[in-house]
């Protein structure tokens, strides 16, 4: 039976050259076997797809078989001309692509409204725009001392540090005079940061759509939500880097989406993750050898073609 996608495709082509057009042939009407509306040459034209061209396009049944039947001879035509130049083959591959993806896509459609859970999956993503926890915003001083054992020392200029930022309300007053306090040959490092969740993952705006949350380490971000009066200063948090002083500059409140309003939101995206992983699985199937079955993708393809006469 002639390769659907040829009847339009490789037609494109040999207009590409120039060729010059033939009139399309009279259809044969007697002798047909079941199930085929028209024969050009060996190629059998099935009644089914003369139907399915007909509803895409908004023609009568014999509008459609006469298109059938010229893009038929022209496809004929270019596959006379244009053979052993490469061209039918790339297009015929472009063509079965597509079928294949919008058939990936529409399956992907048809397993129904997004779940629950491929909500959730797609919401621990976008966290921040749609399920954002309370956040503060900090500044803090650290008296970096990375050893599993933090000493007596670090943890006095520590203190000294918190003592003169006490009363403290900007960053930027809190940064002079943390810096104003002698180290006693420690390193001090004062930062400005991203505000953090109480899980210590961090509202970066900036970050990439979809990437993983960068956190920072619990016993900060903890310390961080563990200020009552915002702006404030905590006690002295200690981490695996050493002891903080941390000013909690701002608490940003909480931003929760219901749940079936991001369904909404996110139906398009959730239908490409499902196209995606069947895409994956396609391809591993390929690789394994398995066979892949293209006819009704390029059946719909084929029906959706608008064909200008």
């Amino acid at each position: 039976m002639l390769g659907r996608p040829r009847l339009v495709l490789i037609g494109a082509l040999a207009l590409a050259c120039g060729t010059k057009r033939d009139a399309p042939a009279p259809a044969q009407t007697t002798q047909l076997p079941e199930g085929v509306a028209a024969q050009v040459g060996s190629d059998d034209i099935p009644t089914q797809l003369v139907r399915d061209v007909a509803r895409a396009q908004g023609i009568d049944l014999p509008q459609a078989r006469e298109r059938l039947i010229s893009d038929a001879l022209f496809a004929a035509h270019a596959r006379r001309t244009l053979s052993g130049t490469g061209l039918i083959e790339s297009a015929e591959r472009s063509a079965l692509a597509r079928a294949l993806l919008e058939e990936i896509a529409r399956e992907a459609r048809d397993q129904g409204p997004p779940t629950d859970a491929e909500v959730e999956e797609v919401t621990a993503l976008r966290w921040l725009d749609v399920a954002r926890p309370v956040l503060v915003r900090t500044t803090h001083a650290v008296v970096i001392e990375e050893a599993p054992q933090k000493s007596a020392k670090a943890r006095r200029v520590a203190e000294r540090i918190r003592a003169a930022v006490a009363d403290s309300t900007a960053a930027a007053d809190f940064e002079t005079k943390a810096k104003a306090v002698d180290a006693e040959g420690l390193s001090v490092k004062v930062e400005h940061l991203e505000p953090v969740a109480a899980d210590g993952r961090i509202g970066d705006p900036k970050a990439p759509p979809g990437a993983e949350p960068r956190r920072l380490e619990l016993s900060y971000s903890q310390g961080a939500h563990a200020v009552e009066s915002v702006p404030g200063v905590s006690p002295l948090v200690e981490s695996r880097y050493g002891f903080h002083v941390i000013l909690a500059v701002e608490r940003i409140p909480e931003k929760m989406v219901p749940l079936d309003d991001r369904r909404l939101m996110m139906e398009r995206e959730i239908f490409d993750r499902r196209a995606r992983v069947q895409h994956q699985r396609l391809l591993e199937s390929v690789n394994k050898g398995a066979p892949v079955l293209l006819d009704r993708g390029v059946s719909d393809l084929l029906a959706r073609v608008q064909v200008d006469r």
